[in-house]
């Protein structure tokens, strides 16, 4: 098979996944408001609620008023009322939407701490602003490009080996980076897994999420083992491995990380931290848009939207577009109805792309190109400047 084919039988069944989940996922997602009666029957309007009452504009302008004991009520005792497309955005707080998007900015500033505490593992000297330009250009791509959440880390990988001359470290450094953060999303989904109680909706998780980190955990540990270090390098493996020099130094490069616990521990800190910050933000999504979305949930909330952020850096559509949604569908269905949860996946994603739009700029302009420097502040960081990130490490 030529790899035309591959590629498109690839494209293909990225489509083909994606339309089945929207079409899963679009089922039940109104328009207008469906309120359901209490004698088994349902209107459809706008309903708007006056004086502890019900008003529902029907299509044909005719309003009906019904009290609160005419409407249904589902098992928790909440009102059975599901709110269409255009009323769950008319009813949401826009300046929360906006609050969400301060709220988000900031991660791309924390991904490029966290990059440039990688690249100096590897000793590789890349300033802490190119780190911020690489990581925005990077999320914007990331929505722009048809490679989905992959174009982020393809572009980072390419454009900061112009700034070096270890350019197997430098793409091995975009490889851990991206370990580092979905490894952090694991570990934290699994600690909020196990701290749940035993009837949350977060309890069939536990075994996949347990089973996952505990996978994780056994891979590296075998993988630090002189012993597989010594079969890595075998002279056997470096006569019928083709291109074993790069193997070589991607293996070296991700050891080199390893012997430098600190600066591991300050990325995962860093990384537990932003993506805090952009699941607070997913959070405040949710409020805005009439979600029930408390303190009481908001662990839970924040192991959903850490799983969603999971499936949308596996292999399939860009952005894991359908296959996120269907998860959210699932996952927020006590929580609202399937049009406030479809507009919270829009608005979700319409947070992140606005915040990653300066990468845009970034991209477009190639301000991420290294400029005409001397040579001894294009070298690779110093051994005191190593020194500073390992204390920094420390220090967090």
């Amino acid at each position: 098979m030529s790899k035309s084919v591959r590629k498109a039988l690839g494209t293909t069944a990225r489509v083909v996944i994606c339309l089945a989940a929207l079409l899963i996922v679009l089922r039940g997602v109104t328009i207008h408001d469906r309120v359901y009666l209490s004698d088994g029957t349902a209107i459809d309007g706008y309903a708007d609620e006056v004086n502890s009452a019900f008003a529902v504009t029907l299509s044909n302008g005719e309003v009906r008023r019904l009290s609160r004991e005419e409407v249904a009520v589902d098992s928790a005792g909440e009102l059975r009322i599901s709110y269409g497309l255009v009323s769950a955005w008319n009813r949401s707080a826009k300046g929360l939407l906006l609050l969400a998007v301060l709220l988000h900015f900031p991660v791309g500033f924390l991904q490029g701490v966290r990059f440039r505490y990688l690249l100096a593992a590897q000793k590789i000297a890349l300033s802490y602003w190119n780190c911020v330009k690489l990581a925005f250009a990077g999320n914007f791509l990331n929505f722009a490009a048809p490679l989905g959440s992959n174009a982020g880390d393809v572009f980072k990988a390419y454009f900061v080996t112009l700034h070096t001359a270890h350019k197997t470290e430098a793409v091995t450094t975009v490889i851990l980076d991206r370990v580092i953060g979905l490894g952090t999303l694991v570990l934290v989904v699994a600690l909020i897994t196990v701290l749940s109680p035993p009837g949350s909706r977060l309890a069939p998780l536990r075994a996949y999420i347990l089973t996952m980190l505990a996978i994780g955990v056994v891979v590296v540990a075998v993988y630090l083992t002189p012993w597989t270090e010594r079969i890595l390098r075998s002279s056997f493996l470096q006569r019928r491995l083709p291109g074993f020099e790069h193997f070589r130094r991607i293996d070296q490069a991700a050891r080199t990380l390893a012997r430098r616990p600190w600066i591991v521990f300050a990325a995962v800190l860093t990384t537990a931290a932003l993506q805090a910050m952009a699941m607070g933000a997913y959070f405040i999504v949710a409020v805005a848009l009439g979600l029930r979305a408390d303190l009481s949930n908001v662990f839970e909330y924040y192991a959903y939207f850490a799983t969603g952020a999971v499936i949308q850096a596996l292999p399939g559509p860009p952005q894991g577009m359908g296959t996120v949604e269907l998860a959210y569908r699932y996952f927020l269905a006590p929580f609202g109805s399937p049009s406030q949860i479809i507009c919270f996946a829009f608005a979700a994603r319409l947070v992140v792309l606005a915040c990653a739009l300066p990468g845009a700029i970034v991209a477009m302009t190639g301000s991420y190109r290294p400029k005409a420097v001397d040579a001894d502040q294009a070298a690779s960081l110093s051994e005191s400047e190593l020194s500073l990130a390992d204390t920094r490490g420390r220090a967090n």
